[in-house]
């Protein structure tokens, strides 16, 4: 969606220092050469007086109307947009100069966001910034300080400053792919093989005809080789109901060019909520333990997908305590499959994995802590890497009740253990 801009202040033209010095020189170098008789100094002072003399017969007439036009507000990480200004610019103009802010969210091509434009005359002055958002949020950006220049600088317009854009970037979606089906689907269409037999388009078995077989599914082969009639059955395909229960209780950074955990975070929870919604499934998304907790009730479709990217670029940090037992709301229902995101770096979240396990459903912890880095001072490696064997003991108890525990790796990272769940047999989901 674009947007345009416009300053709030009005601009004027002006005369520059460079012209006042160059008048006041020549002037003050003619007097001198009157005074004292000399044509070296007469010399000197004439360009000056010069171009002082074109610059003031060339004045610009008439105030120009500036305006800036953000291509997209919602773009995602790494993806390049647009950030045209425009000057619809006055006879005398000579170049458009635009100078943009460069922080630690955009990254803003020429360097620095500075750029000159010539300007044509009688046409309309256009200066093109591209830039890119460097993480995914809500920020106010692109504040930009615009001005144009008569002929040899003689005269200014502006600097005037267009206000910040707010930007909703939205976090990867990409690279994920999975191969693996849901381990217990339920639903009645979808992409997912079940367990059991209806209609579908993988081949199951071979078997004698019974009454309400459908006509189209005659296996004529074995029907003539055997003398009575043999129809061939399919495994069903359905859909499943996803969760993501991502944890913004904590955000651990390991150093400052690396992502952080919640970083990895919420880029896999808009990998995987895009990845199942283009399979049909049902995906809903809570994000516990954050400043303002959020809920995007199951369902399927693009309008879904749009829904989840949009809650997940306003997630924000929580203060470390907010991830609680009864924070999850949902209902979850037989066959549904709850993924947790979270770098477990507290024993709640592994708790309420455990409960969600004993209620029968089926749970999947995500682990996107990202690589730690050695720390400067010894008692804080110390600390580290004591925590660090606590949480291996916690990660190994959670598996031994069923949980299991695996790192987020991009593509393929969740096929092996997808594939392990669906062999278990179908939980018992107990309501409470």
């Amino acid at each position: 969606m674009t947007r345009t801009i416009r300053p709030t202040e009005a601009a004027r033209w002006q005369p520059t220092a460079a012209l006042l010095t160059a008048a006041v020189g020549g002037l003050l170098l003619a007097a001198a050469a009157v005074a004292l008789r000399r044509i070296d100094l007469l010399v000197l002072g004439t360009p000056l007086l010069t171009i002082t003399a074109w610059c003031v017969a060339t004045r610009p007439t008439g105030d120009p109307d500036f305006t800036g036009t953000v291509s997209t507000t919602t773009p995602a990480e790494g993806e390049t947009a647009a950030w045209t200004i425009r000057a619809a610019a006055p006879g005398g103009a000579e170049s458009l100069v635009v100078a943009a802010t460069d922080d630690r969210h955009v990254r803003i091509a020429p360097d620095r966001g500075v750029a000159v434009t010539p300007v044509a005359r009688g046409q309309t002055a256009t200066c093109t910034v591209r830039w890119q958002p460097r993480r995914w949020g809500t920020h106010e950006e692109l504040q930009t300080r615009v001005a144009l220049l008569s002929p040899w600088a003689g005269y200014r317009c502006g600097p005037v400053t267009i206000p910040p854009v707010t930007i909703t970037a939205y976090p990867q979606t990409a690279p994920f792919d999975s191969r693996a089906g849901m381990p217990h689907p339920r639903g009645l269409i979808g992409v997912n093989r079940s367990a059991g037999q209806g209609d579908g388009t993988e081949f199951a078995d071979i078997r004698p005809f019974q009454p309400g077989d459908r006509l189209r599914r005659i296996h004529w082969p074995v029907s003539a080789r055997t003398g009575a009639l043999h129809v061939h059955t399919s495994y069903a395909e359905q859909d499943t109901e996803v969760l993501l229960l991502l944890d913004a209780s904590t955000d651990y950074e390991s150093d400052e060019d690396s992502p952080t955990s919640l970083d990895l975070g919420v880029r896999a929870s808009a990998a995987l909520a895009t990845h199942f919604l283009a399979r049909g499934d049902r995906v809903g998304l809570e994000v516990v333990g954050g400043m303002t907790p959020a809920r995007v009730p199951a369902a399927m479709g693009r309008l879904q997908t749009r829904r989840m990217l949009d809650t997940l670029a306003r997630v924000e940090r929580g203060t470390g305590g907010g991830f609680r037992r009864s924070a999850v709301r949902s209902r979850l229902r037989a066959g549904s499959l709850v993924m947790l995101i979270s770098p477990l770096l507290g024993q709640v979240p592994l708790t309420v994995a455990a409960e969600l396990a004993q209620r029968g459903l089926t749970v999947l912890i995500v682990d996107c802590l990202p690589p730690l880095t050695a720390q400067t001072d010894r008692l804080d490696e110390l600390a580290l890497r004591i925590r660090l064997l606590e949480r291996e003991q916690e990660i190994r108890a959670i598996g031994r009740l069923g949980v299991p525990v695996t790192p987020w790796q991009g593509p393929g990272s969740l096929d092996q253990v997808l594939v392990h769940l669906g062999r278990r047999p179908v939980p018992r989901v107990v309501q409470r």
